[in-house]
């Protein structure tokens, strides 16, 4: 897609296509190079003679009032904190879902993809505040028994095959970082995963809103732009 050599990617995209290529067993390429310009995030092609496209948009919930919080937390020295409660909408996860997906900022990117043409296109959300995050997190994760919280299945948009909600996230030192994640497929219905990231591999946080652990000089996030 004359994607610009050394483009990178988000930090919230380089997850996301991470999960993605574990899961998928495919390679992604940054297919709109951060320029704006109306493509979905990332592309690829899986192995074999079918050549059949896939290609992705990562996108959550826009939450500026929490986000500029944090950063005058982050100013000030103290630490970043959401207080509140939130419905638990025990049995309605697929209601919760169905909801976003009808939200104004999801039927940006919603046409984004439908705008290109694949054989798949996947829509990959994080949940930025605790009010989100809570319901992806148990849409992703086992009770303490082992058992999933059953969830109906999902009307996808017309042309959207797949959607990705990223759930709990659990560190494992040195430099690695656990992921659960859920995923319904059109047609197949709800999965759940388990993906394991290397933050070397990461481009660095949003300086803004929190410090970077790691040395800069450690991190080697992917070329995608080729």
């Amino acid at each position: 897609m004359n994607n610009a050599a050394g483009s990178t990617t988000s930090r919230e995209e380089e997850i996301a296509f991470r999960i993605l290529e574990q899961v998928l067993g495919v390679s992604i390429f940054l297919a709109d190079a951060g320029a704006g310009n109306n493509k979905p995030d990332g592309a690829w092609t899986y192995p074999g003679g079918e050549r059949r496209r896939g290609i992705v948009e990562v996108t959550s919930p826009p939450d500026k009032k929490l986000m500029s919080r944090w950063a005058q937390a982050k100013r000030d020295g103290l630490s970043q904190s959401e207080s509140g409660s939130i419905p638990p909408r025990i049995g309605e996860l697929h209601q919760v879902c169905a909801e976003l997906l009808a939200a104004a900022w999801a039927l940006d990117n919603i046409a984004k993809l439908r705008a290109e043409p694949a054989d798949e296109r996947h829509l990959f959300l994080f949940g930025r505040s605790h009010r989100v995050q809570s319901y992806f997190c148990r849409l992703s994760d086992t009770y303490e028994d082992g058992s999933f919280e059953s969830v109906l299945d999902l009307v996808l948009p017309d042309g959207i095959t797949d959607l990705w909600c990223r759930g709990r996230a659990r560190r494992e030192e040195p430099w690695g970082t656990r992921v659960w994640v859920a995923r319904f497929q059109a047609g197949v219905g709800w999965n759940r995963y388990v993906a394991d990231i290397d933050e070397r591999h990461l481009p660095s946080p949003n300086a803004s809103l929190a410090d970077d652990r790691l040395d800069p000089q450690l991190r080697a996030p992917r070329d995608r732009s080729i």
